[in-house]
Formats: C-alpha cells, sequence, structure tokens
C-alpha cells in the first residue's frame, strides 16, 4: 500500500514537471515562480526523458491505477463479507380476519430517568358532590 501512494506520488510530479517544461521557471529564494523576481535566477525546466522513458511512465501510471481499482474492489468485497448491512427483523403480521391491535407495555429504559413520587393517599380530590354538601354546610352555620 505504501509503495502504491510513493508511485502516485512520483507520477504526479512528474505530469506537473512534463507540463512546466514549457514555461520559464524562476528560483526566487527557497521558492519558485513563473515570473522574474529581484535577484531570481532562470532554471532550466526542461524535461529530459526520452519518448521510451516517456511511453514507460505513462505504463506505469496505467498499471498502478488498474491495482489500485482491483485493490479497493477487494476490500469493499471483505468488507461487505466480514460486516453484513444491518436488516431489520421481520414483523410479526397477524391474519386478515384478526384486527385486533396489539397493546404492548413500554420497556424501561436503560438508563436513569427521575420520576415524581406518587401522592399520599389522603390528599386525593373529593368528588363534587361531597364538595357541594361540605359548601352547604359552611353556608349554613
Amino acid at each position: 500500500m505504501k509503495l502504491l501512494s510513493i508511485a502516485i506520488i512520483f507520477i504526479a510530479v512528474n505530469t506537473i514537471m512534463a507540463r512546466a517544461g514549457a514555461q520559464e521557471t524562476y528560483k526566487c529564494g527557497n521558492s519558485y515562480s513563473q515570473t522574474p523576481c529581484p535577484g531570481g535566477q532562470k532554471v532550466d525546466a526542461d524535461d529530459a526523458r526520452s519518448a521510451e522513458q516517456k511511453a514507460q511512465t505513462r505504463a506505469a501510471a496505467e498499471r498502478d491505477a488498474k491495482a489500485a481499482t482491483a485493490m479497493e474492489k477487494d476490500r469493499t468485497a471483505k468488507e461487505s463479507k466480514a460486516a453484513p448491512a444491518y436488516v431489520a427483523p421481520a414483523r410479526e403480521t397477524a391474519p386478515a380476519t384478526e384486527s385486533k391491535p396489539v397493546i404492548t407495555k413500554p420497556k424501561k429504559p436503560a438508563y436513569f430517568t427521575a420520576v415524581e413520587p406518587a401522592k399520599p393517599a389522603d390528599t386525593k380530590k373529593k368528588p363534587k358532590s361531597e364538595k357541594k354538601a361540605k359548601k352547604k354546610e359552611t353556608e349554613k352555620s
């Protein structure tokens, strides 16, 4: 894998250098530029490779691209075998004649949830009829 990435970088640099050959290049300090700069030196950037060497480089690039594609296909095939995609469990369907809904009690969550405590029994609301009777008694007195 490391060799493949080095080869790709090498090919990319060679491709850039081949295109840059038609331009004038100047070295300005520690950087290179297409425009002249004060104190800059002109650099010969011609591609000195023969036609045979260029063809070899092109063939190596094509071979590396094919190898990369094959490696990617192999990797995706291994990944799909190792961890199959999530498949939802099949639902049990009721026969068409039964239309009763199935009511299930909700499960308690795995984490803690604060719940308000139950109120004491003596604070329960009284029925309205008892309230009215008590109200009438207080009015009479």
